[in-house]
């Protein structure tokens, strides 16, 4: 009985096993591919005598490529900073504030959520254009806060007394005050969570840099990646090692900050 008990546990188990293994695979493959010299997408040998670090030294040497890591940076953190400020925001205005039509307001953000990025990209360039954007770090930060992130801060605010923020008033805080002081350092898991979300979307985003920057200083990572394919005659081996070096800083990002990632999407999903 025991035995037929815990066999549902061990084959699910199993699953979750083989499911990880095919997920952690293709990084295996990329790290694998980038310390070779190949152009073989399918040459999987491998030996000690085949390592190298020869990609890694052509990506560091190779021109603007920290420039195109530090505009990657800049927008990345950019981006988690001003979705923060935006999100907290509107975030405190839906939860906690009241006015005439708080909720068909709200409801009609999250209505924005149904929307598919790509319908948005013309309007979006032709408003950025008119404004004298193109090739500028506005035109790849400024887009970046989502109705997401106000969904999950607004969902993270709700649960916060209502006693602590009408004691904070009797105090003589003004609502900035509230925000800052009070509630902010109740929902720091939802902040975390936003953070790694926005840092991650931001990092990798590839269609609207494509299409905001010309100038060749202005590009992105994901960006550099994709012309490595012409500037080095396929070089397998270099393009993975590029993709090596983008994945890292998200990666590291999330293992800073998952300490209170799960904690973060529970409180927002929960909460409401």
């Amino acid at each position: 009985m025991k035995i037929k008990k815990k066999l549902p546990g061990i084959l699910g188990d199993i699953i979750l096993l083989i499911a990880a293994v095919f997920c952690v695979l293709p990084f295996i493959y990329m790290l694998l591919m980038s310390l070779k010299s190949t152009v073989n997408a399918y040459d999987f040998s491998i030996s000690l005598s085949e390592i190298t670090l020869e990609q890694y030294v052509k990506i560091f040497t190779k021109n603007h490529f920290f420039r195109y890591l530090l505009n990657s940076m800049i927008v990345a953190f950019g981006g988690v900073g001003l979705s923060l400020l935006v999100s907290c925001l509107a975030g405190y205005s839906f939860a906690k504030l009241k006015f005439r039509g708080n909720d068909k307001i709200f409801f009609f953000l999250m209505m924005t959520m149904v929307v598919p990025s790509e319908v948005i990209i013309v309007p979006l360039y032709l408003i950025v254009r008119g404004f004298d954007w193109i090739n500028t770090f506005k035109a790849l930060i400024l887009p970046l806060p989502t109705a997401f992130g106000v969904f999950i801060m607004r969902q993270a605010i709700i649960g916060v007394p209502k006693e602590l923020i009408e004691s904070a008033k009797i105090d003589g805080a003004g609502d900035m005050k509230i925000l800052w002081k009070v509630i902010l350092p109740l929902v720091k898991s939802a902040m975390m969570t936003l953070a790694i979300f926005t840092f991650v979307g931001a990092w990798n985003n590839f269609l609207w840099p494509l299409i905001a920057t010309t100038e060749d200083a202005m590009r992105t990572l994901p960006l550099a990646i994709s012309t490595m394919r012409t500037a080095y005659d396929t070089d397998v081996g270099l393009v993975m090692a590029g993709a090596a070096v983008t994945f890292l800083p998200p990666f590291l990002f999330y293992l800073i900050l998952q300490s209170k990632f799960e904690e973060g999407i529970t409180i927002s999903g929960m909460k409401g």
